[in-house]
């Protein structure tokens, strides 16, 4: 798996853990509205294994991964309950955007880093 792969992967996990949070905090005030969680993306990391250095096929880096996977979404288990049955906890929702956010900031700059060395080493 290339870098580029993975990166690509945690981008698609990372939209997918947007999804969630947006969909607690448009549920805030519905009645029973139980808050979800989505499962970590580690469990993706130790299936890849190491990274090896290797040459370019040319398929590494096609556009457009159509194996996009789905992350399992589950509910929280959140101790304050408010007297509609509804646990979404605002706070908590918010702090998980901002680390999305951050998250994504960094597979960018990652993503435009490995792209910078990769055209270097074709400038030779």
């Amino acid at each position: 798996m290339s870098i580029f792969s993975l990166l690509s992967q945690h981008v698609d996990y990372l939209s997918q853990r947007y999804a969630v949070a947006a969909k607690n905090v448009a549920n805030v005030d519905t009645p029973g509205f139980k808050a979800q969680k989505i499962a970590e993306f580690q469990q993706t990391l130790s299936s890849v294994g190491s990274f090896q250095l290797a040459s370019s096929t040319g398929q590494d880096l096609a556009a457009g991964d159509s194996n996009n996977k789905v992350y399992d979404v589950s509910a929280q288990k959140n101790s304050e309950v408010k007297d509609s049955g509804n646990d979404v906890n605002m706070d908590k929702e918010m702090a998980e955007v901002g680390e999305t956010s951050r998250l994504f900031a960094v597979d960018m700059n990652l993503e435009k880093t490995f792209q910078r060395m990769f055209m270097a080493s074709l400038k030779g």
